[in-house]
């Protein structure tokens, strides 16, 4: 099954890649510089009906055309949880990272995971238990101490007060690391995370599609994935995250929760 979900994922990034040069149908989404796409409702609607191929009977919950809401229920049996397009303001820039992710929930836990990155055709994967691989090769997070490592992370960018916070934040793993960036797409920093590339990656906040693939991946790359209060992950909705690496998370951290804890949510 792993395989035909990749392969789906492959597919859709040559629906991604097909847009270069063309009208991309660009419109506003709630927030600051949130967009989407034609190629994102395109893309989501066409995994849709080729996952339901896959496994029918399997639920959906992705980030456009009205499915990105955790419902009643979508915790039993399986459900397919999906960004089209991840790193959408990348893509319409015609800039890299910008991916596709499937994540796939078993009675509400993680089992499966796919992220593809059409341009430099990446893809990572993995199942519960099973390992974390890229391009068919076995990953692992990096052994790294935080201070040799460096670490990716998000703008915040849909609130002024969120974006202070995590600017200061960044500020202080900049201090304990050899620096900080910014891709634009979360998934895509899970995945660098997990491969041993990057020490981990943090966000203040996360819809469930933009961490369930690349989650998934990271943790069976021997990495630790948690809220910003050191908690388990529900995979039930939007949430901090905190990504790190295996040597990362033996190192000492910021008290990441006390950020969180100056936000008011808006």
């Amino acid at each position: 099954m792993i395989q035909k979900i990749e392969e789906a994922a492959r597919e859709a990034g040559r629906i991604i890649l097909s847009a270069h040069g063309t009208d991309l149908g660009i419109e506003n989404k709630e927030g600051h510089a949130n967009f989407v796409t034609m190629y994102d409702r395109k893309v989501q609607d066409f995994l849709t009906a080729r996952l339901r191929e896959i496994l029918p009977g399997a639920k959906f919950l992705g980030e456009e055309n009205g499915m990105d809401v955790f419902a009643p229920g979508d915790d039993e049996g399986w459900l397919f949880v999906i960004d089209p397009i991840d790193g959408t303001t990348n893509f319409i820039h015609n800039m890299h990272p910008f991916v596709t992710s499937i994540g796939l929930m078993k009675d509400g836990k993680p089992y499966a995971g796919v992220v593809y990155a059409p341009v430099t055709d990446q893809m990572f994967s993995a199942v519960r238990g099973q390992g974390a691989y890229e391009n068919g090769s076995r990953i692992h997070s990096s052994k790294a101490s935080l201070a040799d490592s460096i670490l990716l992370s998000g703008s915040a960018g849909f609130s002024m007060n969120a974006f202070q916070i995590a600017q200061e934040l960044t500020r202080e793993f900049q201090s304990r690391s050899q620096g900080v960036r910014i891709t634009g797409s979360a998934e895509y920093n899970l995945c660098m995370a997990a491969s041993g590339r990057t020490g981990g990656y943090y966000e203040m906040r996360l819809g469930l599609w933009d961490f369930a693939a690349g989650g998934l991946i990271l943790e069976e790359a021997g990495g630790r994935l948690t809220d910003y209060y050191g908690r388990p992950l529900s995979f039930r909705g939007p949430s901090s995250v905190l990504a790190l690496s295996e040597g990362a998370a033996r190192s000492e951290l910021p008290d990441t929760g006390a950020y969180l804890d100056r936000w008011d949510g808006t």
